[in-house]
């Protein structure tokens, strides 16, 4: 029998096999199992890379080690890397007074300053004071332009961006900002919200977790479109929040496993995914977080795993713009680099169902519009019981 220490394929066909027989959980159990055993090239590099570098994370050993166990081997390193290179660079750092419950919005960008825009003046309205921008090579103005923000500390990178670099170029960033503060981490087509937002600003949404010991906020990204199909020219890219006003609220589905609930389905899944790929693209967040020292953050969930449990259902909401007229290149560039996740293979799919059929729209007859924050509560999966309490506050 050949040994599963040494040889690959056999690790992958079982994998592959269990397809046909077992959930989603089960597999990804299996997996991990094999991982944190030493059993697969991917564990036993990523148990070496973490015992050569423990001595930079002593106040996150513990979050580091379940990152090395269920971690990708490459993704493991390049977070090492860019954190023990010092990556980021402080640009402008301010020392704003906030009251214990205001948290910092923290954002990776490049060449996005239409957006940036749009997600400063939102947030500022919600209650947000201060923002954090890491600037990774802008060449269209939005780095020039957050320098003269009165409210935004920069920061500056010039490493190559993947996924598990950006998480990296967040820690650093917070290593300047502070622990034991609450952080809003989003991307730069992403704006947070929930039920109530116009009456009760986040700073009181805060009091009402720290009230519920809540830390860590399970958010749902909510994929919001327009009537027409992906990437419509005619919307402006400085008013899409008017057009952009639809969201699914009963194709979303939630599942346990070991590393967080893992939400899926929205329109992405039922226009641009095969029957079975329903569980490929992740809609978990835990974007609002009271980050300590000893938490690393991760895109769809954070380590240590037990911060990703404290509630069952999503308690917020992520407005995702994504399929913007000026997103088609973007979309492009991201198939020809295969910078993120599977060689950019969820950007592949994308662009092969566009490409096939122009007129593609997530639009159909039970889109909800989005005309106040309480229609959120029509998603079938939020969790009205929280809201319930929250809004009779």
């Amino acid at each position: 029998m050949p040994s599963l220490h040494r040889n690959k394929p056999v690790i992958s066909k079982i994998i592959d096999r269990l397809k046909i027989f077992v959930p989603i959980n089960f597999r990804l159990h299996f997996r991990h199992m094999i991982h944190s055993m030493g059993l697969s090239r991917i564990g036993r590099q990523n148990k070496k890379t973490y015992k050569e570098n423990i001595e930079h994370f002593k106040n996150c050993k513990d979050a580091l080690y379940q990152m090395a166990t269920y971690g990708h081997c490459n993704d493991f390193a390049l977070f090492i890397d860019s954190y023990k290179n010092k990556a980021v660079k402080p640009v402008k750092v301010l020392d704003i007074v906030l009251c214990e419950n205001d948290p910092i919005l923290i954002c990776v960008v490049k060449d996005d300053l239409s957006r940036i825009k749009i997600q400063i003046e939102y947030h500022r309205k919600i209650g947000v004071k201060h923002f954090a921008y890491i600037d990774n090579m802008s060449k269209d103005g939005t780095f020039e332009w957050l320098e003269k923000q009165n409210d935004v500390s920069l920061f500056s990178t010039s490493e190559e961006y993947r996924s598990a670099r950006q998480r990296s170029w967040m820690r650093q960033t917070v290593d300047f900002l502070g622990y034991d503060k609450w952080y809003l981490d989003l991307d730069s087509d992403e704006l947070f919200s929930y039920p109530g937002i116009e009456n009760k600003p986040i700073s009181k949404y805060i009091d009402f977790l720290e009230k519920k010991n809540i830390q860590s906020v399970f958010t749902l990204v909510l994929d919001m479109y327009s009537k027409n199909s992906l990437f419509s020219s005619f919307v402006s890219e400085y008013d899409f929040l008017k057009e952009y006003c639809y969201f699914d609220t009963d194709t979303y589905k939630i599942q346990k496993t070991i590393l967080r609930y893992n939400v899926s389905g929205g329109p992405r899944t039922r226009i641009l995914s095969k029957s079975d790929q329903s569980d490929i693209q992740c809609l978990t967040n835990y974007s609002l977080v009271k980050w300590s020292k000893s938490m690393i953050i991760r895109a769809h969930h954070n380590f240590p795993l037990s911060s990703n449990f404290e509630t069952s259902l999503p308690i917020a909401v992520i407005l995702h713009y994504k399929f913007l007229p000026q997103d088609h290149l973007k979309f492009e560039d991201h198939v020809k680099t295969g910078v993120h996740v599977g060689g950019s293979a969820e950007y592949k799919r994308y662009m092969k169902t566009f490409n096939e059929n122009p007129c593609t729209s997530f639009y159909h007859e039970r889109s909800q519009k989005l005309d106040n924050s309480m229609d959120l509560m029509k998603i079938d999966i939020i969790n009205k019981g929280f809201f319930g309490e929250f809004l009779a506050k």
